[in-house]
């Protein structure tokens, strides 16, 4: 079968810069069936995250959908490792699942992974901190595949945001699913988006060194075509994220969404 090819500014997060919509931000949309990636990737889609169960914030997909899709459609897919919703706290069985799904992924041609793991440093502090020893362990078996801390990071609290960064950076994840603080949009959270893509990332510079690469903010939650625009403006994120779901259904990509959206970050240079 032909591969649809991507939109007009479609690039991946390691892309040179070479052409002309290099410093263009980068669309990403969740899809949540092979459906939705292909009507995605049409519409001018630089990236899928792929995922199942919109209900349940996406939990990891099958791994069959990636192997379909990679035959069908040109663009990178990050495929979610996520076993369930009930937070972002893993068992050791939970975990064992996390690694087998990855390596199940991997051999199904995923592009790259998105996941987040969180720790307490004891039962009753009840503070989220990253679990760095499993993050990095899963970023490890990638096998140089790029990964997205998940939005576990909305869990962390702002003023431990420069240890999160710090320890991000230490597991090796190439960029951030972020809406800002949990539960918000990142509309309502846009101070402290244009905070975090520009004052936290440089004072991270500061600490680990200008050789080491930051991780690049992806804007999400709430994210379409009526204010991506502002958020733009706003934080000069390189990077948004968007389900773009059609009005008349829960889990199915707008085409017309994805085009608005596509059409508003080509002018954002």
């Amino acid at each position: 079968m032909e591969q649809i090819q991507p939109g007009s500014a479609s690039r991946d997060s390691s892309h040179n810069g070479s052409d002309k919509n290099a410093h263009r931000p980068l669309l990403e949309i969740a899809c949540f069936n092979k459906e939705s990636a292909i009507i995605a990737a049409r519409a001018g889609a630089d990236r899928i995250e792929l995922c199942r169960d919109y209900a349940s914030g996406g939990l990891s997909p099958e791994p069959e959908t990636v192997a379909i899709l990679k035959s069908q459609i040109s663009i990178p897919i990050y495929v979610m490792i996520r076993p369930h919703a009930q937070s972002f706290y893993y068992s050791d069985t939970d975990f064992e699942v996390m690694k087998r799904t990855m390596h199940s992924f991997l051999e199904h041609g995923a592009d790259g992974f998105v996941f987040g793991i969180l720790t307490q440093t004891a039962p009753e502090e009840a503070v989220p901190r990253i679990d760095v020893a499993r993050n990095k362990e899963l970023v490890d078996l990638a096998q140089g595949r790029p990964c997205t801390f998940h939005r576990a990071f909305d869990q962390i609290s702002e003023s431990n945001w420069d240890t999160a960064l710090t320890d991000i950076v230490e597991c090796g994840f190439t960029s951030i699913l972020t809406s800002g603080p949990s539960g918000a949009t990142a509309i309502e959270c846009v101070s402290q988006l244009n905070h975090l893509v520009h004052e936290r990332l440089e004072r991270l510079r500061g600490r680990v060194g200008d050789h080491s690469w930051l991780p690049q903010i992806i804007v999400g939650g709430g994210v379409r075509a009526t204010n991506v625009g502002m958020l733009w403006e706003r934080t000069r994120a390189p990077a948004f994220h968007s389900a773009a779901l059609a009005q008349s259904s829960v889990e199915l990509v707008s085409d017309g969404e994805v085009e608005a959206l596509r059409a508003i970050l080509n002018k954002a240079t």
